[in-house]
């Protein structure tokens, strides 16, 4: 065998072992790295669709239905963005007014019954059209009300016997909630 061949050889051989190494690494840090449950935002849209479609009588006046969320995550702040359509029947004028109501949460687990829940319902805006802003003022205070009347602590998500157990075999528990552009990321990560 030439000496240049047996270098290149050599050299080939070094390559194969660093790429290798190299995978390695990679293949370790897979697997070192946090276990991730994810669910789609049209899985989230579904389950908080249960509530929905809302009827309440506000002072004893107004008859407020809302129809299911529109989902918009906002990962950069942690939070889920959902567009509602209200409609609200004015009995003493027999009016009705038709709008938007926007609010926004976050999300927190809930480790004694393993739930994902709703947290920090705001209502960041009503607009009725029609209605006079002064009464839009009113209004976007008694939504928010509601709003945390019947969404706080809203159980989004529940993590199945095989996911708990998947995660106590390997010593797993959920560290955070994260919110990606597609839905939720529920991290695992080693028990400390």
């Amino acid at each position: 065998m030439s000496f240049a061949l047996r270098h290149f050889l050599i050299a080939l051989i070094c390559m194969i072992t660093l790429l290798s190494v190299s995978a390695c690494s990679k293949f370790v840090s897979m697997f070192g790295g946090p276990f991730v449950i994810e669910i789609s935002r049209e899985e989230l849209t579904t389950k908080l669709g249960q509530k929905f479609p809302l009827k309440k009588q506000v002072l004893e006046r107004f008859e407020f239905t809302a129809t299911t969320p529109r989902l918009t995550m906002q990962p950069d702040i942690n939070r889920v963005l959902a567009n509602i359509d209200i409609s609200a029947q004015d009995g003493l004028f027999m009016k009705n007014y038709q709008g938007t109501l926007w609010l926004s949460f976050g999300l927190r687990y809930e480790p004694g019954d393993q739930t994902v829940r709703l947290q920090q319902v705001t209502v960041d805006k009503v607009s009725l059209q029609g209605l006079p802003d002064r009464l839009e003022r009113h209004l976007t205070k008694i939504s928010a009300w509601l709003a945390q009347d019947r969404l706080h602590n809203f159980v989004v998500h529940r993590l199945t016997p095989q996911q708990l157990d998947k995660a106590e075999q390997f010593g797993l528990s959920i560290s955070e909630i994260n919110i990606s552009p597609n839905g939720l990321a529920i991290v695992l990560l080693p028990k400390s």
